[in-house]
């Protein structure tokens, strides 16, 4: 047996076998348990037809480097987070190199063979239907119906915690409304000015501050149930198939977070929505000018949907700090993609430009708005350098004393988390933040070079300060929060339906993802992160390279997010990216206008 035979008759029982390796450890099963004989099996079998499928055989280059490359960055991701379950209890640094060597190329044979099998199959498969094969009845009426059913979906939820979830940041910029607390920049000012003009409203007409409260969770509701109808509106425009309409609006109505958040008092809702909205007119203005002679009356964009853009974006950049940051690192790729009829572009986006200024500036400082302190933005770096301390690593004298001017070092092992910064921010408050603010550049310097001292504390503090949003393996708590929270303003609940059924429902519908696979990964933010990756690589192969500019405002707010997140996991914190999910599956697949399929 020649080299080249022996090579080809070992291939498949050694792949069968690393991705059964990698999946025992994963799994953190023994090496004497059972399913390692069953994963081996499974995957030789399993193998046997991949590597007999003509398609496999004729792929092209370029698919199998996007397979790749989109592998090698899932198994990067998973050995990063999972290095410490993967090796157990070994402690030889050979042995420790070994597993995980070995585990990661079972785990990117495992990818490259699922990612390579999903770009395969997806290059046929259309999310369209041509008009007359669409048989629902009210096909068209779907975004009205869309409409009304989100609010009877999620009325329930608002009817057992009215006037709606309050939580410590909700409360805060309460006491700013009612002038207990200084005004502040901390929680958006404009959000907290819209939750003013309701509470207002409801003192003007009942003198009830929970009338007011009331009336912002139900104008919420109608906004977000409104840009979720116009989303709908887009897919029955296009006729993407009624099935996948009806599925994008259960996804909206019927999952747990979307009902509890929609009664939520927090920016990162209002926020989040914006963002559907500038994404949904980005994927409109992209059609119409893809298909510009083939549309006919499917997809227009006329002045309203201008003023649409300009609400969207301008909300966008008010309702969160990192929404603006997101904002500006769009346009130059937005103005770059529609350069051809930059004229209109260029005009809106100068106008939510010059609002936002406006506001965060003259308008701010004359409502003596105070913005947040220098210390909020540093929760990475300051969260690298306690892990130095935490994990007790040597630190030079020079270095110590540096540190100690700003912050005591000492209280670092017993105070510092991994998964929030909060407590080295205010570690650093209690010390001398105004020295740190005045000696930026000096403290830039020590921190990278601290950093390459302890180049594995640093990693170690990244991995733990922000695997949340990219490793699927990390829970979320949702809808735990009390109604309103304990508060100094006399502010109580006052459900309008609360009883043992409705307590014990709320338990099970919470409960279900952490009992139920796969619907699990829908609550995990990590799940959704690795699914936009893959369906970017999915509209990479296309050839629709304009579509990545529908996935840019929230790759530049999860950029935002692995530099500067407080929280390792905060749902609400990548919200958007969640709600945004149906654009970017129109994006992933071949998208043509009505009659062109």
């Amino acid at each position: 047996m020649n080299p080249k035979q022996l090579y080809h008759k070992c291939k498949l029982p050694i792949l069968a076998f690393l991705a059964a390796w990698a999946s025992l450890r994963a799994c953190r099963l023994g090496t004497f348990h059972i399913f390692g004989g069953l994963f081996f099996l499974l995957y030789f079998l399993l193998g046997r037809q991949f590597f007999k499928w003509d398609k496999v055989r004729t792929a092209s280059v370029i698919y199998r480097r996007c397979a790749v490359l989109l592998s090698a960055l899932f198994t990067f991701f998973y050995l990063c987070a999972d290095y410490g379950g993967l090796l157990g209890d070994l402690t030889s640094r050979l042995f420790r190199f070994g597993y995980l060597l070995i585990s990661g190329a079972g785990l990117f044979i495992l990818f490259y063979t699922l990612l390579l099998s999903f770009f395969l199959w997806a290059e046929n498969i259309s999310l369209l239907l041509p008009p007359e094969k669409i048989r629902f009845r009210y096909y068209e009426k779907l975004p009205v119906i869309g409409f009304f059913f989100c609010l009877l979906a999620w009325l329930p939820y608002l009817l057992t915690n009215y006037p709606g979830v309050m939580t410590v940041d909700s409360l805060n910029q309460y006491g700013q409304i009612i002038g207990q607390l200084p005004m502040s920049n901390h929680h958006p000012w404009v959000h907290t000015q819209l939750i003013r003009l309701f509470y207002e409203l409801g003192m003007a007409l009942t003198g009830d501050a929970i009338t007011g409260l009331g009336l912002f969770t139900i104008f919420q509701m109608l906004v977000m149930a409104g840009i979720f109808a116009y989303l709908t509106g887009t897919l029955t425009a296009l006729h993407v198939r009624p099935g996948i309409c009806f599925a994008v609006l259960a996804f909206y109505s019927l999952l747990p977070y979307n009902a509890i958040y929609m009664v939520t008092m927090w920016k990162d809702i209002l926020f989040s929505g914006m963002v559907l909205l500038f994404s949904t007119i980005l994927f409109r203005f992209l059609i119409a000018f893809l298909y510009k002679d083939k549309m006919e009356n499917s997809i227009r964009v006329t002045a309203g949907t201008y003023v649409l853009y300009t609400i969207a974006g301008f909300g966008m950049c008010l309702f969160r700090s990192n929404g603006f940051h997101a904002f500006l690192l769009t346009l130059p790729f937005l103005l770059l993609c529609f350069r051809k009829v930059w004229k209109k572009h260029v005009f809106v986006n100068v106008i939510i430009l010059l609002s936002v200024l406006f506001i965060k500036g003259p308008v701010m400082n004359y409502a003596q708005v105070a913005s947040p302190d220098f210390v909020e933005a540093l929760s990475i770096p300051i969260q690298l350098t306690a892990r130095v301390y935490a994990d007790g690593e040597p630190v030079s004298e020079e270095d110590n004393e540096m540190w100690n001017r700003i912050m005591d070092t000492s209280k670092i092992p017993e105070t510092y988390e991994s998964f929030c910064s909060d407590h080295m921010k205010n570690l650093i408050r209690t010390g001398d933040a105004s020295y740190l603010e005045t000696h930026k550049i000096e403290y830039l310097k020590l921190w990278l070079r601290f950093g390459l001292s302890h180049p594995l504390a640093y990693l170690r503090g990244y991995i733990d300060a922000t695997k949340g949003y990219w490793y699927p393996d990390v829970p979320n708590i949702i809808g735990s929060d009390e109604r309103i929270a304990e508060n100094p303003y006399g502010l109580t609940a006052r459900p309008l339906i609360h009883n043992p059924l409705t307590i014990k429902i709320k338990e099970i519908v919470f409960k279900l993802p952490d009992m139920v696979p796969l619907y699990g990964l829908l609550f995990s933010l990590g799940a959704m992160f690795w699914l936009c990756i893959l369906l970017a690589g999915n509209t990479y192969l296309t050839g629709n390279f304009k579509y990545f500019i529908v996935f840019l405002p929230n790759a530049a707010i999860m950029a935002t997010l692995f530099l500067a997140t407080p929280v390792n996991n905060e749902f609400r914190y990548a919200y958007s990216m969640l709600l945004t999910m149906p654009l970017f599956l129109l994006c992933a697949f071949p998208v043509s206008p009505p009659g062109d399929n």
